[in-house]
């Protein structure tokens, strides 16, 4: 079975909205990763101020021989808080590079699909 020209145009064009359309729904998906992101660092961080203040807290109520075991542990957790919120940033960026790269494919099928529309139209033209 051929399919004639007008079935290949419809199919060609089908092809490049479902790409456009799967690429729009990757950044919305990319959009929603990014802000649970920032959602999961001010938890984060209201978490870290709430433990300070408890480590201070502590600190100020402990006997000075048991002050070591609190600065140790409140040493460790920043430590922790650092690693935490260096993982935050990395996750961060990658989002943001896979934002860039899908804006890309998006405007590379774009320009692919206007190409393909003015092709067909100077075909269109020549051949009435």
């Amino acid at each position: 079975m051929t399919l004639t020209s007008q079935q290949r145009f419809d199919d060609q064009n089908y092809q490049f909205r479902n790409q456009l359309e799967e690429l729009q729904e990757a950044q919305r998906d990319n959009k929603k990763d990014q802000q649970f992101i920032e959602q999961l660092q001010e938890r984060f961080y209201a978490l870290q101020q709430q433990e300070q203040r408890i480590y201070q807290e502590s600190l100020n109520e402990v006997e000075s021989e048991e002050r070591a075991f609190f600065e140790e542990r409140q040493d460790d957790s920043f430590h922790l808080s650092r690693q935490a919120l260096q993982e935050f940033e990395e996750e961060q960026e990658q989002l943001a590079q896979d934002r860039k790269t899908l804006l890309e494919k998006e405007d590379s099928v774009r320009s692919a699909h206007r190409n393909f529309l003015k092709t067909e139209e100077k075909e269109m033209s020549n051949g009435t």
